[in-house]
């Protein structure tokens, strides 16, 4: 969505599309989830297309949409274990809002989808605990291209032109996030754990010895080589793992995609002795099987390894996959985007209502501060495209390491822990842990809830990311004045 109402809408401007999508979803016993899940089943999948310019985001809603109760989500209630790490959130658990879940998201495809509460997460045994002998997560990604195999390098430049790409001029062509930047962000997110770059060489190789073929095909006006790619692989410097791909991606917006699986296998073939878990980086389109257009990312917990493809995360590429960085997070939770993309629909007869309900309006008020901080922040200071690659990155790297230490999708508030069931959806998503799964993180890594919080807030200050800096600050300045009540209390 590139436009949103700024004030009332007429119904006239508002165009109701119907579009068939693939979804799917994956959320076995085996710790295994995506980020985007995988297309396996067909849903129909109703989107509002406003034509009104100039959103400003007056009002903010702390709600979920209106479509949620048509789809059968219902909020689920949280009986915090009130541990000394919860009690700050348990406190202030109104400023976090409820998940959007807008016509399409993963709660109103899969409303039912159960809750884990912190009592669950503690009590499930298949959960790995943070150890002496394991508790260094490690990030990887392949640093070099065999010269037998060099035509891959292009495989993660998408077919698509500069001008498809985005629909305005005023973002510059981004810079691939920096593999030591991502380090920095997940030290801080899991604090106190270090986060340290694999040891380990990295690189894309042949997977025979024998050299690709070059095929000679003479057509009318003159003959053309095309050379024939050879197998690929992963290796390091004693093994190697075969790689298979597809040629072009469904949607043709990259020209090769990288098998996950066995890139899976890969991970977990490097994984170092004493990691707690391991996230490996690729610059790569991936697919699963057959039914997928693509996967962006994906854990496997138990095996303590994640994966996860940078390619989609683009900027440049948000116009050609609908991405709407307009209400992107924190703009996600703007009162007129909502009602009208959550306008309750019948998924018999797609139509809008005769009139339009209330904007579910936030007044200004002490449990909406960092929210709203969060949004003047971002409206102040919006993110280059460069580092809206990066966020998206560490976002999503996040979200899959907290599958390796047993935390499930978030059902409980808007949460980057929440299921995301397309990319528009992930744009949409905040990149904090809501109180619930916070709670859970902490117990892990045995930190504080503010020093963890002030890490991320460094981090945030130091890429000039406004919005998650208007966030923590507004966050930990109602920890200090909790403080000074307790004291004039005292």
């Amino acid at each position: 969505m590139e436009e949103c109402p700024h004030k009332l809408v007429d119904q006239t401007a508002i165009k109701l599309v119907v579009r068939q999508q693939q979804q799917g979803f994956r959320n076995n016993k085996d710790s295994d989830y995506d980020r985007i899940p995988l297309t396996t089943s067909r849903h129909l999948i109703f989107s509002v297309e406003c034509t009104v310019k100039d959103c400003r985001h007056t009002i903010l809603t702390l709600k979920s949409s209106l479509y949620a109760t048509e789809a059968g989500y219902k909020a689920s209630v949280h009986k915090p274990v009130l541990t000394k790490a919860e009690k700050f959130n348990e406190r202030y658990k109104s400023i976090y809002p409820a998940p959007l879940a807008l016509p399409g998201d993963e709660l109103t495809l899969d409303p039912k989808c159960p809750p884990q509460s912190v009592r669950s997460w503690q009590r499930d045994k298949d959960r790995n605990a943070v150890t002496p002998q394991r508790n260094v997560i490690y990030i990887a990604t392949p640093l070099g291209i065999d010269k037998e195999v060099d035509y891959i390098e292009s495989w993660a430049r998408p077919n698509v032109t500069r001008q498809k790409q985005t629909s305005t001029s005023k973002f510059s062509t981004p810079s691939l996030p920096d593999i030591q930047d991502v380090v920095s962000y997940l030290s801080a997110f899991y604090h106190p754990l270090s986060v340290n770059i694999c040891a380990v060489p990295l690189a894309f190789t042949s997977w025979v010895d024998t050299p690709a073929l070059t095929k000679v095909s003479s057509g009318k006006e003159r003959k053309r080589k095309r050379t024939i790619p050879n197998p690929i692989a992963l290796r390091t410097e004693s093994s190697k793992t075969q790689i298979r791909t597809r040629s072009p991606s469904p949607d043709g917006i990259f020209p090769t995609q990288l098998n996950l699986n066995d890139v899976i296998d890969f991970a977990i073939d490097i994984l170092p002795a004493n990691a707690y878990a391991l996230l490996l980086l690729v610059s790569h389109d991936l697919f699963e099987d057959d039914e997928d257009v693509f996967v962006c990312g994906r854990a496997y917990g138990g095996s303590r390894v994640a994966v996860i493809s940078t390619a989609r995360y683009n900027p440049d590429l948000d116009n050609v996959q609908n991405v709407d960085r307009l209400h992107a997070w924190p703009a996600s939770h703007c009162a007129e985007y909502i009602n009208a993309l959550g306008n309750p629909i019948s998924s018999s007869r797609p139509s809008l209502r005769k009139s339009r309900p209330k904007a579910q309006s936030q007044s200004p008020s002490f449990t909406s501060l960092p929210l709203q901080s969060a949004l003047s922040s971002h409206l102040e200071r919006p993110p280059t495209s460069t580092l809206l690659w990066l966020i998206r990155t560490c976002q999503t790297s996040a979200h899959e390491l907290g599958h390796c230490f047993g935390l499930d999708h978030c059902v409980y508030y808007a949460c980057c822990m929440q299921g995301s069931a397309s990319l528009t959806e992930d744009a949409r998503q905040p990149p904090y842990l809501c109180p619930v799964c916070a709670e859970k993180v902490l117990l892990a890594t045995e930190a504080e809830s503010e020093t963890q919080m002030g890490k991320l807030m460094e981090v945030a200050v130091e890429w000039e990311w406004g919005a998650l800096q208007g966030w923590y600050r507004a966050v930990l300045e109602l920890a200090e004045r909790q403080k000074r009540d307790v004291c004039t209390k005292g």
